[in-house]
């Protein structure tokens, strides 16, 4: 394993999709990877309970939810928009950008082309 310096919210939203396919599809593996995530945000984050419950940590977990849901549609050839899987994408980027702002004082790396 590497350790990869990240934005906050970039990791949040990392977590987020663990938890997102642990909730859908339980396993050992699954939960491992989320616990360890987990305990390596908290160790860093003195705010971490408050992230960890807040609406946009919230926001964030639902949309990955949609992602994950749109994504297994296609993979499952079940007709679907791409503009509805950027629609999704892009709710998700908007996610990452209201937890950044809330919770820490700098700004995402990340940048959207549009």
């Amino acid at each position: 394993m590497i350790n990869l310096e990240v934005d906050e919210a970039y990791a949040f939203d990392y977590l987020s999709i663990l938890q997102v396919k642990n909730d859908l599809f339980p396993s050992e593996y699954k939960m491992a990877a989320y616990e360890k995530c987990f305990l390596f945000l908290k160790e860093q984050l003195e705010n971490y309970n408050s992230i960890i419950n807040s609406e946009e940590y919230k926001n964030l977990y639902e949309i990955n939810k949609v992602t994950f849901d749109l994504v297994n549609q296609v993979r499952n050839n079940i007709p679907i928009t791409a503009k509805s899987v950027d629609d999704a994408n892009m709710e998700r980027y908007y996610c990452k950008l209201a937890l950044q702002k809330k919770h820490f004082s700098n700004e995402l790396v990340e940048q959207k082309i549009i």
